[in-house]
C-alpha cells in the first residue's frame, strides 16, 4: 500500500499543472541561452532568457483571453522597465526614485488578482536582474533590452502555441487536482470512525482542507465554467469535464451531509466492530477517488478498482445485526445515524461510478447539463479598469499599505548593499520582492523557507563544485535545478528555493568562477534581504488579521443562513430553483474557506496579535458543521425528494432564522448591545408531537406484521428531518455563547 501511494504521489505529480509549467518555463529559459552560447553571445541569450522567465510568471491558468492580453501587458511593462533601468543605472538618485516608483506601482497590480500580481513581480524580477548588469552605454542598453523583448516574444509564443495543441491540458489538470483534494478531505473525515480519535483535533485538520478544496473549486470554475459560458467549450471532452465538476460539487456536498454526532457515535458503538467496517469502506472510496483524479489531470480513462457495492452490503448487514439486538423502536433509533451514513454512501458510490464513466465519455450522448443551471452565475468577473486601481489608493486598502512596504523595503536594500559595496546587491532586492506579502504571516514563512532552501541550496552546490569541476555534469545539475525549481516554485516554496539557489551559483561558475564566494554571497544577501523584508511588515502599516476578522465571520454567517433559509423552502412547499439552491451552496462553501484562510493566517501572526484565537476557532468549527447538517438537509432534498413536507418544519426554520439574525448583530460592534437572542420557546413542541405520533403508529404496524408501508417512510424522513433541525438549533445556541465571550 505504501509503494502504491508513493507511485500516486509521483504520478500526480508528473501529471500536474505545476510539472508542466516548470518544464514549459525551462524549456523557453534554457533554449535562448544555448542558442545564443554556440553563437558566442553568451550574455544576449541570458538577457533573452530572463525576458522569457519573467513573462513566465505572468503566465497563470485562466481563459484564453486573460492568458493572451495578460502575455501582451507583462511584455510590454517588462520591456519598458528594463529599457528604464537600464538606462537609469549611472545615476543613484534617479534610479532611487525609479525604484520606489516601480515598486509601489507593480505591487499595486495585485488589485487586479493573482495574473495582476503575478505580472507585478515579472516586472519587479527584471528590474533588478538589471541591476546586475553593468551597461556602459545607451545602445548596449536597447540592445539588452529589446533582447529581453524577444525573450518575452519567444515565451508568449511558446505558450500559446502549446496551449493551441492542448487547449484543454490546463483545466484537465486544475479538475484532476480538484479531486484529489477532495479525496483527501473524504480520507480526513473517514478519520472520525476510527476508534479512539481525537475528534477536535481531527476537526481542525477537516475544516483547513476545507480551504483548500474550496480554492480548488474556485480555479476549476475560472477556468471551465468561463470558457463554457463564452461558448468556447461545445466538444464532448469539455461537456465531460462540466460534467465531472458538476458531480464533484454535489459530491462535496455529499461528504459533508455525512455529519453526525461522532463522539457519541464513538461512544455508543465502541465495542462493536462497525466503525472499522466503515473507516476501510471510505477509504475504498478515497482510493477511487484519487485514480479518477490522476487519470483525469492525464487526459486518460479510469476503471474502477474496488467493489464499493460488495463493502456496503457487508456493513448494511452488520447494521441490520446491531439493530435487530436492540428490543424497541425507540432504541432502534440509535442506529439511524449508521443507517443515513450508509444511505449517503450509496449515493456517493453512485457518483463515483458515474467519474468513472465520464473519464471514457461514456454516456455523453444521454446526458445533458441542465439547462436550468445557469453557469455563468458561478463565476466572479474581474474588473481590469483604472477605477479598481483608484480606489484603492487609501490607507484603508491593504494592497496599497504593501505597495509602500515593498517600496520602502527595497529601496532600503539598494542604499544599504550600495553603502556596503556588495557585489551582488540585486540578490538582496530580489530576496525582498519574492518574500515580501500583504499578510505578516505568508512574509515571515517565507523568509524562514527561504533562508532554509537557500543554505541548503548552496551547501549541496558548494559540495558538488568541491567534487567535480566537469562542465558536462554541473551543466546537467543546472538544468534538473532549473526544472526542479520552476516546478516546486507554486506549492513547495522551501525545495523551490533550494533548487534556485545552486541553478544561481552553477550559472555564476560559468560566467565568474569564484564557487565558495559565491555560495556565501547568496546566504548573507538573502539573510538581509529577509530581515528586511520581515522589519518592514512588522513596523511599516502592518496589517493585522484579526482586525478583518469580524467581516468574515459576518459574511459566513449570513451565507449560512442564506443557504439555511433556501434548503427549507423545499420542505415547506416553496419554489426553489436548482441555481438558487446550489449558487446559495457555492456562497456558503466560499465566505467559510475565506475565514477559516483568515484564521490561519492570524495565527501565523505574533501572540500579541492574535485576538479571541480560541473563541473564534470555536465559532469557525460551529459553522463549519452547520454547513454540514444544512448539507445533510440539502442533498437528502436534492437527492431524494422531500415527500412529505410539514407545517411544523415552517415554525422551526423562522425561530432559527430569527436566531442567526441576532447573531448577526452580535457580530457588528456597532449592534452589539441590541441583539437579543430568541427566548427558548416550546419551538419543537408541535415537531415533537408529530414525531412521537409517527413513531407510535409505525411500532403498533411493526407489532401488526407490516413490513414496509409509507408511514415507515414518512416516520424516517421526519426523524431525519428533526434531528437535523435540533442538531442546528444546538449549534445557534452554542455559537450565542461564543460571540458572548468576544471583547
Amino acid at each position: 500500500m505504501r509503494t502504491d501511494n508513493w507511485i500516486n504521489d509521483v504520478k500526480t505529480f508528473l501529471y500536474s499543472y505545476h510539472f508542466s509549467n516548470g518544464l514549459r518555463t525551462t524549456i523557453s529559459v534554457v533554449v535562448p541561452s544555448l542558442v545564443f552560447m554556440v553563437l558566442g553571445q553568451l550574455e544576449l541569450g541570458i538577457a533573452m532568457s530572463m525576458g522569457a522567465l519573467c513573462t513566465a510568471l505572468s503566465d497563470v491558468p485562466g481563459t484564453i483571453i486573460h492568458k493572451r492580453n495578460g502575455l501582451i501587458i507583462s511584455t510590454i511593462l517588462i520591456f519598458l522597465t528594463a529599457l528604464g533601468t537600464g538606462l537609469l543605472i549611472p545615476y543613484h538618485f534617479a534610479m532611487i526614485a525609479w525604484i520606489i516608483a516601480c515598486c509601489f506601482f507593480f505591487a499595486m497590480l495585485l488589485v487586479y488578482g493573482n495574473r495582476g500580481g503575478n505580472i507585478g513581480t515579472g516586472c519587479l524580477l527584471v528590474l533588478v536582474s538589471i541591476l546586475g548588469e553593468s551597461l556602459q552605454t545607451p545602445a548596449v542598453v536597447m540592445l539588452h533590452a529589446l533582447m529581453v523583448l524577444l525573450g518575452s516574444i519567444w515565451y508568449a509564443l511558446l505558450a500559446l502555441i502549446l496551449w493551441q495543441i492542448r487547449p484543454y491540458l490546463n483545466v484537465q489538470q486544475a479538475l484532476g487536482d480538484c479531486i484529489i483534494q477532495t479525496a483527501r478531505y473524504l480520507e480526513l473525515r473517514a478519520n472520525f470512525y476510527v476508534p479512539g480519535v481525537d475528534v477536535d483535533e481531527n476537526y481542525r485538520q477537516v475544516v483547513a482542507q476545507q480551504v483548500l478544496v474550496n480554492e480548488k473549486q474556485e480555479n476549476v470554475r475560472e477556468l471551465l465554467l468561463k470558457r463554457r459560458s463564452a461558448q468556447q467549450g461545445t466538444t464532448s471532452i469539455n461537456k465531460s469535464m462540466v460534467l465531472i465538476f458538476l458531480d464533484m460539487v454535489d459530491l462535496q456536498e455529499q461528504i459533508m451531509a455525512s455529519q453526525t454526532d461522532y463522539k457519541a457515535l464513538q461512544r455508543d458503538f465502541k465495542d462493536a466492530d462497525i466503525l472499522d467496517k466503515y473507516h476501510s469502506l471510505i477509504l475504498d472510496f478515497v482510493e477511487e477517488l484519487k485514480n479518477i483524479g490522476i487519470a483525469v489531470a492525464a487526459g486518460q480513462r479510469s476503471l474502477p478498482k474496488a467493489n464499493l457495492k460488495l463493502g456496503m452490503e457487508k456493513v448494511r448487514k452488520q447494521i441490520a445485526e446491531i439493530t435487530l439486538k436492540l428490543p424497541t423502536l425507540r432504541e432502534r433509533t440509535r442506529t439511524m445515524p449508521l443507517t443515513n451514513i450508509l444511505s449517503n454512501l450509496q449515493d456517493m458510490a453512485q457518483r463515483v461510478y458515474n467519474l468513472h464513466r465520464l473519464t471514457r465519455l461514456e454516456r455523453l450522448k444521454d446526458e445533458s447539463i441542465d439547462p436550468k443551471l445557469e453557469l455563468s452565475k458561478f463565476t466572479t468577473r474581474n474588473k481590469y479598469d483604472f477605477e479598481t486601481f483608484r480606489d484603492n489608493l487609501t490607507f484603508k486598502s491593504h494592497i496599497f499599505r504593501h505597495a509602500i512596504r515593498v517600496s520602502l523595503a527595497t529601496v532600503t536594500g539598494y542604499i544599504l548593499g550600495m553603502a556596503l559595496e556588495l557585489d551582488r546587491v540585486y540578490w538582496i532586492l530580489l530576496t525582498i520582492i519574492v518574500i515580501l506579502k500583504p499578510g505578516f504571516g505568508l512574509t515571515r514563512s517565507r523568509s524562514i523557507q527561504r533562508v532554509i532552501g537557500t543554505v541548503l541550496g548552496a551547501l549541496f552546490a558548494a559540495g558538488l563544485l568541491y567534487l567535480t569541476s566537469n562542465g558536462t555534469i554541473i551543466f546537467f545539475a543546472m538544468l534538473l535545478c532549473i526544472l526542479g525549481a520552476y516546478s516546486f516554485m507554486s506549492f513547495r516554496y522551501t525545495l523551490s528555493v533550494f533548487f534556485v539557489t545552486p541553478f544561481v551559483i552553477f550559472l555564476l561558475h560559468f560566467l565568474h568562477p569564484s564557487d565558495l564566494y559565491n555560495a556565501a554571497q547568496r546566504v548573507l544577501d538573502t539573510f538581509i534581504g529577509g530581515s528586511l523584508a520581515f522589519i518592514a511588515n512588522m513596523v511599516v502599516w502592518p496589517s493585522w488579521e484579526h482586525t478583518f476578522l469580524p467581516d468574515y465571520m459576518k459574511k459566513m454567517l449570513e451565507t449560512n443562513r442564506r443557504y439555511f433559509d433556501t434548503v427549507m423552502g423545499v420542505y415547506v412547499k416553496e419554489n426553489v430553483t436548482v441555481t438558487d439552491f446550489k449558487l446559495a451552496r457555492k456562497d456558503t462553501y466560499v465566505a467559510s474557506a475565506n475565514m477559516m484562510a483568515a484564521f490561519q493566517r492570524m495565527l501565523t501572526e505574533p501572540k500579541s496579535k492574535q485576538k479571541n484565537a480560541s473563541t473564534v476557532y470555536h465559532f469557525v468549527v460551529l459553522n463549519h458543521t452547520l454547513t454540514s447538517h444544512i448539507a445533510a438537509l440539502g442533498s437528502y432534498s436534492l437527492h431524494h425528494g422531500v415527500q412529505f413536507p410539514k407545517e411544523e418544519y415552517q415554525e422551526v426554520t423562522d425561530y432559527l432564522l430569527r436566531y442567526m439574525d441576532q447573531l448577526l448583530l452580535m457580530l457588528d460592534p456597532a449592534t452589539k448591545a441590541q441583539a437579543q437572542l430568541p427566548a427558548p420557546l416550546n419551538t419543537f413542541d408541535h415537531l415533537d408531537k408529530r414525531l412521537d405520533e409517527l413513531v407510535q403508529r409505525r411500532q403498533e404496524e411493526i407489532n401488526a406484521g407490516a413490513g414496509a408501508t409509507p408511514l415507515r417512510d414518512e416516520m424516517l424522513e421526519a426523524k431525519q428531518v428533526h434531528d437535523q433541525l435540533m442538531a442546528i438549533l444546538s449549534l445557534v445556541k452554542d455559537m450565542g455563547k461564543a460571540l458572548a465571550e468576544v471583547k
